[in-house]
């Protein structure tokens, strides 16, 4: 009886005779040329689900895109809308000075296109006294007013990345077109 080494156990081919080993060898050639086969159709149904997936991603996109379209709506009652909101905003809303917005426009808010409107006025503070005349941008979304940004000039940002985010609505509302806005001038608590 012959004994088998730990080898021949781990690589039984070595056992074998010539003859026997080549026709091993040509299986092990067919079985490796199906592996590949193989391999490439699972790589054919990887690629065709990703493909599937980015369509689906980018109908999201495009979903998204019409919902926010949809949202653009110009505002009828914006005065009105301002009025109510300032007066709350505002820690004295007596006695505003130099009351004055302009006409809502189609603007790029950050990353979005939103209808908004320029507002500036001299506001007394918790202390009674007059801040100074400050601009704001007044946002709307489906019509209604959403925020009120204060657009604080440069040296009053307290980050770089929120001045320059908001550089050019702050020279946007500086040359916009004003009207006065008496209303705000006599608004009461």
């Amino acid at each position: 009886m012959t004994k088998v080494t730990d080898l021949e156990l781990l690589f039984p081919v070595l056992n074998q005779s010539s003859v026997k080993r080549s026709c091993t060898d040509r299986q092990n050639v067919i079985l490796a040329a199906n592996m590949v086969r193989i391999s490439w159709f699972f790589l054919l149904i990887i690629v065709a689900t990703a493909s599937g997936c980015a369509q689906f991603s980018m109908s999201t996109v495009e979903a998204e895109r019409k919902q926010l379209e949809a949202q653009n709506t110009p505002p009828q009652n914006y005065k009105p809308d301002l009025l109510a909101f300032m007066r709350t905003y505002l820690n004295n809303p007596d006695n505003v000075r130099e009351a004055a917005i302009s006409e809502p426009r189609k603007l790029w808010i950050v990353d979005t296109e939103r209808y908004a409107t320029c507002l500036r006025y001299n506001a007394k503070d918790s202390s009674g006294r007059y801040t100074g005349l400050r601009d704001r941008l007044a946002v709307f979304i489906s019509g209604k007013l959403d925020r009120l940004i204060e657009l604080a000039p440069a040296e009053r940002d307290a980050s770089e990345s929120a001045s320059a985010r908001y550089k050019p609505l702050r020279d946007y509302c500086a040359g916009a077109g004003y009207q006065p806005f008496p209303e705000l001038e006599r608004l009461h608590r």
